[in-house]
């Protein structure tokens, strides 16, 4: 069992990316922090991880647009790949549970930093995270791109349901054509959340082309710009 669909986006290094945020460490956590303000945005990564693909051009990018964006390494700089045949134990190694007191002190530290309000941004197996920090009183939207946590839950043994029934704020799922139709338009997540959810299809994506794409495809290219234009706007019109 993966993660990830059989066709999903491979491990991009992006290398010949500048980092303009900084690297704050709180004991054995690292976090990639950029911009500042009252209004914060968890950003919970791939199983790529802390360094993978786009993501911290990504945070880069939300920080500009006046927010303060904390990248946390859950992993402590360690990664996985989705074919790799441990990844299940991997998977239920990172229950909520034990990331719990980590997201404690990366909060904790958002708010001494200043931030008041609160959003989750997840890509991958971090939408399972979006949807635990959506139930946290302070949050006040939740995007998950090519959501990964249905897959989670089964590796989790949770109830899918049941993690939608906790969410209180605004969500949007931003869905590549092949990922967990759960995540389609009439699937679970809009039938329990109903109002509070938005459905983004990219149907001409499979899973991992934001962070992962090649933008040198101008059909991914197009589609990423979209995907980049659609979580702005929506942590400025709900937080």
């Amino acid at each position: 069992m993966s993660c990830c669909p059989e066709i999903s986006h491979s491990f991009l290094s992006n290398e010949e990316y500048t980092d303009k945020g900084k690297i704050v460490k709180i004991d054995d956590l690292e976090l990639y922090v950029a911009g500042s303000g009252e209004k914060c945005v968890i950003w919970n990564y791939d199983i790529f991880a802390f360094n993978g693909g786009r993501t911290r051009q990504n945070v880069d990018l939300l920080a500009e647009q006046g927010f303060m964006v904390i990248l946390p390494d859950y992993y402590r700089g360690g990664s996985i790949t989705p074919t790799d045949p441990g990844l299940v134990a991997h998977i239920k190694t990172y229950t909520y549970s034990k990331l719990e007191p980590d997201i404690k002190r990366v909060l904790a530290y958002a708010r001494e930093n200043g931030a008041k309000v609160f959003g989750s941004m997840g890509t991958c197996w971090g939408s399972y995270l979006v949807m635990k920090l959506s139930a946290l009183p302070d949050f006040k939207a939740g995007v998950s791109m090519h959501p990964s946590h249905p897959k989670m839950c089964q590796a989790l043994g949770e109830s899918e349901e049941e993690l939608y029934g906790e969410v209180k704020c605004n969500q949007v799922f931003l869905s590549a054509g092949n990922d967990s139709e759960s995540c389609f338009p009439g699937g679970l997540g809009e039938r329990v959340l109903g109002e509070k959810l938005k459905i983004e299809m990219f149907p001409d994506m499979v899973h991992g082309w934001t962070m992962r794409g090649d933008v040198s495809d101008a059909t991914v290219k197009r589609d990423v710009d979209r995907a980049t234009n659609i979580y702005i706007q929506f942590f400025k019109d709900n937080m």
